[in-house]
């Protein structure tokens, strides 16, 4: 009768592993804590964007669709709800746009209805506009965004002892539009302020025989807030 082999134990079999039950339960708290860590912590869209692209393209399937990824409400997509709503309280579509880029949240203000022409003083009537504009950038995430601000001009030409040209005038423009947001308690160090004068249109001041078209002027006569996606600047 052949004799059943001995078993082989890796350790001693009379060992208390008791302690293994402790462990287990330590390493699952462990794991608890580090996910919870993770998802209250800030995730970059566009590189979750990536990863994401990264492993389907690995397992041989079609990406993110942008459509989808377009609709999820990151904080600029939320500032830009906001402002879209204070715009129709205050009756500001005339005066006030945004639109959501890939450089950021940009808003575009008429220069015709913040500033009188020739002239880069804020109307006071706009002062509040631009407070409350400033307040939404202030409640996005601390330190997470910058804001510049550009000056824009039509093909007119100025010459004034103040203004001796488009470049001092949407300087100061948009230097104004700076001001009033320091004051309300944008951090100097996130704030820039360009002039463009009129070297960059959007719309062309002219028809093909040269001749000005004023309704084109207006549009290219404008202020821009872009605020922009600060990580790795």
């Amino acid at each position: 009768m052949n004799k059943a082999p001995e078993k082989i134990y890796d350790s001693d079999p009379t060992e208390d592993t008791s302690w293994l039950l402790t462990y287990g339960d330590i390493i699952t708290l462990l794991m608890i804590f580090f996910v919870l860590l993770f998802s209250t912590s800030k995730v970059s869209q566009e590189k979750f964007d990536q990863v994401a692209q990264s492993i389907n393209e690995s397992l041989n399937r079609p990406g993110p669709d942008p459509k989808v990824a377009d609709t999820v409400l990151t904080p600029l997509a939320e500032a830009q709800t906001i402002l879209e709503q204070l715009i129709k309280k205050e009756g500001l579509e005339e005066k006030m746009t945004t639109k959501l880029t890939k450089a950021g949240l940009m808003i575009e203000l008429s220069s015709n209805s913040f500033f009188d022409s020739g002239s880069a003083k804020v109307r006071l009537s706009m002062f509040k506009t631009l407070q409350d504009l400033s307040s939404v950038i202030q409640n996005l995430p601390e330190n997470d965004y910058r804001v510049e601000i550009e000056g824009h001009t039509d093909n007119v030409p100025i010459k004034t002892a103040r203004f001796p040209s488009n470049w001092e005038l949407s300087a100061m423009r948009s230097i104004n539009v700076l001001h009033i947001f320091e004051d309300t308690g944008l951090p100097k160090d996130r704030i820039t302020a360009t002039a463009f004068a009129e070297t960059k249109p959007k719309v062309a001041n002219t028809n093909a025989s040269g001749v000005n078209l004023p309704q084109n002027q207006a549009k290219n006569r404008r202020v821009v807030v872009y605020i922009k996606n600060d990580e790795g600047a």
